[in-house]
């Protein structure tokens, strides 16, 4: 899982709280983050994607790909966006989330 300009809004913290509460191992455990740290991911792009202008969505692409940490990132979007990008990753990020971990807990009691 590497760094990216908007992990400032992603809180997984609930997620590990379960993997840990059920004493998930920690092989399975990683698994299932990496898991969710990639869902998360394409929602937020999607999220992206669906509110920046299509003609900003390759000059973006670039920048990302370049240095994904960036955290003047967040800056771009907000400046090109018709939407606040942050409000709508954290939005996004959260309900994303709450499904994540409603699976997460189905298939852990099974």
């Amino acid at each position: 899982m590497s760094k990216l300009f908007y992990d400032h809004l992603i809180i997984i913290e609930e997620v590990v709280a379960v993997l840990d509460e059920h004493k998930v191992d920690a092989k399975e455990k990683a698994k299932i983050l990496d898991l969710v740290d990639t869902i998360i991911q394409h929602e937020i792009l999607d999220t992206i994607f669906t509110y920046l202008p299509k003609e900003k969505h390759e000059e973006f692409l670039k920048m990302f790909h370049a240095t994904p940490d960036n955290a003047t990132l967040l800056s771009y979007l907000n400046d090109h966006a018709a939407v606040n990008v942050e409000l709508a990753i954290l939005d996004r990020a959260n309900k994303t989330k709450r499904k994540v971990l409603a699976e997460v807990k189905k298939h852990i009691l099974k």
